[in-house]
């Protein structure tokens, strides 16, 4: 009979949830997250043009999903697309699909759709904002193309997500100087500090139950040398060490418990460097 691996997992380390697989209810509440959550927040009570932007992993969708859901839903309508190198009628046909609309067949008339739906929504009190997220990958045509779509409209809020190469590269070209110019808030997710890294693991476990010290403390340091503070990475890193110290039946995870598991899955902890300088010597 199969074995329920995760449920036993829990028990072995006293735990009522599996820690670092899937994205927490809760939001891992800091001085960063708060600020930017306040930031980001303003851009759903007024009309505004937002970037948030920050390395892959960091948490920028989180913190758009956590600070999203703390609106009023009868108050606000939030649409939060994710589309990897969209054509301008993809973006407004998953808009239009997301806000319950039956889209039009041209592009041009589904943008007219959504237009006239967001007024119709101001009009009964209600405030609009539109998330798309990879927008690293949006086209110069296509920036272009949401500029009208923003100005046209007139009643909700554009933010857009990317990678740092969204703010460095695409947005700093002379081409599109119009649509940078009206963008109102620029908002970067930064990596955790190694104190951040700890607190992060620690919050992480107290949320599912855990009442003692599953990481022994000089396992931080070796964590956020080698995930540099990325929460993505740092989940995946933990998830792994969780892993192999219940099959290994031990209750507590030292520094040297990572340097194993780094030595033996560097094409998955890669940091971009030598791998054996990372790893602390046995």
């Amino acid at each position: 009979m199969p074995v329920n691996l995760l449920f036993s997992m829990g028990e072995h380390f006293s735990l009522k949830h599996i820690p670092f697989i899937g994205r927490s209810r809760i939001p891992f509440e800091h001085e960063e997250f708060f600020r930017n959550s306040s930031l980001l927040s303003s851009s759903f009570y007024s009309r505004q043009l937002a970037v948030v932007y920050g390395g892959s992993g960091s948490g920028k969708t989180s913190l758009i999903s956590y600070t999203a859901n703390t609106l009023d839903p009868s108050a606000f309508r939030i649409c939060h697309i994710e589309l990897c190198e969209p054509q301008k009628r993809s973006v407004y046909r998953t808009i239009a699909t997301k806000m319950g609309l039956r889209p039009a067949f041209y592009a041009d008339d589904i943008k007219d759709q959504i237009i006239r739906f967001f007024r119709s929504e101001n009009e009964q009190g209600k405030f609009c904002a539109v998330i798309i997220d990879e927008a690293h990958s949006l086209s110069i045509p296509l920036l272009e193309e949401l500029r009208s779509f923003y100005e046209e409209g007139g009643n909700f809020s554009l933010v857009l997500c990317g990678l740092p190469t969204l703010v460095s590269n695409t947005l700093s070209l002379a081409i599109n100087a119009s649509f940078r110019q009206r963008i109102n808030l620029f908002i970067e997710v930064s990596n955790l500090t190694l104190s951040g890294t700890q607190d992060y693991i620690r919050a992480i476990l107290k949320n599912c139950g855990s009442r003692n010290e599953i990481f022994d403390e000089k396992c931080y340091p070796f964590i956020h040398s080698n995930t540099s503070g990325v929460p993505r990475r740092i989940n995946q890193l933990c998830y792994q060490a969780l892993l192999h110290a219940f099959l290994d039946k031990r209750s507590v995870i030292t520094s040297d418990d990572f340097n194993r598991l780094l030595l033996k899955m560097p094409h998955v902890f890669q940091t971009g460097k030598d791998t054996s300088t990372n790893a602390i010597p046995l």
